[in-house]
This record gives C-alpha cells, sequence and structure tokens, in this order.
C-alpha cells in the first residue's frame, strides 16, 4: 500500500485518514505533484504551478506560502521547541511585530491638556518649568505662574495620585487646592489644575502599569 502524505504537511503516519495537525486528508504519496516539476500550490485539488515569489494564481496562500516550498525541497522556518501552531512562528528579520509579541500598554492615565495629552504609567511623572522636566517643561513655559517643580504624579496599585510639590501658586483638583506634599487620589473625569490658568482633565485609559 502506498505511504499517505499531506499536502500541506508531507509524508504521515500510518493509521489516520487524516493529518494531525491540519486534519486535511491524506492522499497517496504517488497522487502528489512531482518535485521536479516546481512549485505547486498546497490546496488540495488545484495543482497549479506557483509563480517565482510562491504565489499561486487562484489562492491567496498567505502562511500556506513557506509550506509550499517543501514541494520543491525548501526546508520550512525553524519551529520553536513544543510549538505545534503555525500562528507561533516566529518571524522574520524586519517582520512588524504581532499583538503577542508588542509590548503591553503601560499607559494606565492620560492628562488631557490644552498643549496635548501626558500619559502616566510604570514611571513618575513630575510637572513644573525646570528645564530638566524636558518636553513638559518646554511646552509650559510660558506659564510663569507653573513653579520649576510645581507638582508630581504616579500610579500606585492601579490607581493615580497627585502631589502639590510645594508650589507657589498651588495645584488643585476640583478647583480645591491641595495641601503640599500630601498626595490626593485621582479619578476618571477629575479636573487637575496647576496655579490659576492650566487646566487638565483625567482619563483612564485602561494600560496595566
Amino acid at each position: 500500500m502506498a505511504a499517505l502524505i499531506c499536502p500541506n504537511h508531507g509524508p504521515q503516519p500510518a493509521g489516520g485518514a487524516f493529518c494531525p495537525t491540519c486534519m486535511e486528508f491524506l492522499v497517496p504519496e504517488s497522487a502528489t505533484p512531482d518535485p521536479a516539476a516546481g512549485q505547486v500550490c498546497p490546496i488540495p485539488g488545484c495543482g497549479n504551478q506557483l509563480d517565482a515569489d510562491g504565489r499561486c494564481p487562484l489562492h491567496d496562500l498567505g502562511a500556506m506560502a513557506t509550506e509550499a516550498g517543501t514541494w520543491a525541497g525548501e526546508p520550512p522556518p525553524a519551529w520553536p521547541p513544543g510549538r505545534q501552531d503555525t500562528t507561533d512562528r516566529p518571524a522574520g528579520p524586519g517582520a512588524p511585530a504581532t499583538t503577542r509579541d508588542a509590548p503591553p500598554d503601560t499607559t494606565a492615565y492620560r492628562l488631557e491638556f490644552p498643549f496635548g495629552p501626558v500619559g502616566v504609567g510604570r514611571a513618575e511623572v513630575r510637572i513644573g518649568r525646570a528645564d530638566d522636566l524636558g518636553d513638559i517643561a518646554a511646552r509650559l513655559a510660558a506659564h510663569h505662574n507653573v513653579s520649576r517643580q510645581h507638582a508630581l504624579l504616579w500610579v500606585e496599585h492601579g490607581e493615580l495620585y497627585v502631589q502639590d510639590l510645594g508650589s507657589t501658586n498651588g495645584t488643585y483638583v476640583n478647583d480645591r487646592r491641595l495641601d503640599p506634599h500630601t498626595r490626593q487620589r485621582l479619578f476618571d473625569g477629575d479636573e487637575l489644575r496647576l496655579a490659576s490658568t492650566v487646566r487638565a482633565r483625567v482619563r483612564r485609559t485602561g494600560g496595566t502599569p
């Protein structure tokens, strides 16, 4: 009896009618395309020759394009140990990150200032006009009533807190002035105000700091 072969994954152990990997019907080895004839579309029943880029004129092979190379004796990409799913194949050089590979969103809250949003996640955020505060200092440069070291924000156990750093003109939450160096919890929708002019709306983004 001729050996059975999967159109997508090659020869298979005897004793079944389906490929254990993709559940495709197994066919006799003699019914498979001749590798010497070139690459052939791996879709069962198609039989069309693939072009130089591995494309079938009838089918969008997608991830199966790498499998088609097996008909011409080309080894498929290496699989990580223990992985048995094509979605787990390692991405090639320069391939865009998938959702699984992408870093998690670490911005748990966003302060919506008139000059643009400021995210707060794992790192503390200092707000003021001191040069070493970088971009936010540049955006506050015209607000001379904001102190050089005005307020500090951070996330603790998933909750956002603010502390006035002894500013001259105060830090306010919903128009209530905070005591200096005393932390205050912020909630989604709260208004944070620095001095009398710089206002921001607190928004929770759903990230995980």
